[in-house]
């Protein structure tokens, strides 16, 4: 017959309680949980032609090759934990002298936060503007984009109107580096293009034009971008005279 030994059992249960203890002890010392904050670069550069590679580390790249390109009048999205955000970029592939790039800064960043870094200006005289986004809730139930514009011309107060699909005023005066608030457009299965005209508001001369579809030709689909999403327009270029300016204007998605 088999003989029952309390001891045995007595060891094995002051095993399991000791393992108990110390899985208690660990959960107590876990780092605090730090979400990511969500960062985008825009290249707002007034030349228009003007193309970054960013780089997010202390260090010099290793690689430069193999860093993430934004063009003109588009951004770049990234994501990160950090609360102070190394960024660098280096303008148009001149890496010939990587302690000297275009730009080189700190973010500082909140967990769980959006931001829009713009960089703009000119290339001999680069700026870059901060701002953390409170960006509009999505409702499905409501066919609509979002719109916002932000003056990156040349030191010029600009007007902005809507020519499709409802023709009127979009923004009026709007300051140079001032961004505008969010601005309802409509975007249901009627409406087939956006379109947008950029006037100086000191001499009424039409800028430029922005043009977006939003029913592709000869389907039914919508323009994913658009729908139901928060965009910034971007107004860049250069002013010399009623006759001579550079200006374009793009959007990017926040997503």
């Amino acid at each position: 017959m088999f003989q029952f030994s309390y001891k045995k059992y007595f060891k094995a249960g002051i095993l399991v309680a000791g393992i108990l203890i110390s899985g208690t002890s660990c959960k107590k010392e876990l780092r605090e949980e730090i979400f990511p904050a969500s960062l985008s670069i825009v290249n707002g550069i007034n030349d228009n032609t003007s193309f970054l590679t960013v780089y997010f580390g202390n260090s010099q790249p290793k690689i430069y090759g193999r860093l993430s390109y934004i063009y003109n009048g588009t951004s770049f999205d990234y994501a990160t934990d950090k609360i102070n955000q190394p960024v660098t970029l280096f303008r148009n592939n001149d890496t010939l002298q990587p302690n000297n790039p275009f730009l080189k800064t700190n973010l500082q960043l909140e967990p769980g936060g959006i931001y829009t870094h713009f960089v703009y200006g000119s290339p001999a005289k680069v700026k870059q503007k901060t701002v953390k986004e409170n960006l509009p809730a999505r409702s499905l139930s409501d066919s609509v984009v979002n719109l916002r514009i932000i003056n990156l011309f040349d030191n010029r107060p600009i007007d902005v109107l809507q020519l499709e699909p409802v023709p009127g005023t979009m923004v009026s005066n709007l300051a140079y580096e001032e961004l505008s608030g969010f601005i309802k457009v409509p975007v249901n299965a009627s409406v087939k293009n956006f379109r947008f005209e950029v006037k100086d508001h000191a001499t009424g001369v039409t800028l430029t034009t922005m043009s977006e579809v939003n029913i592709y030709p000869g389907s039914t689909t919508q323009n994913a971008q658009w729908l139901f999403k928060a965009r910034t327009m971007l107004v860049t270029g250069t002013w010399t005279s009623g006759s001579a300016f550079s200006a374009v204007a793009k959007s990017i998605g926040h997503f």
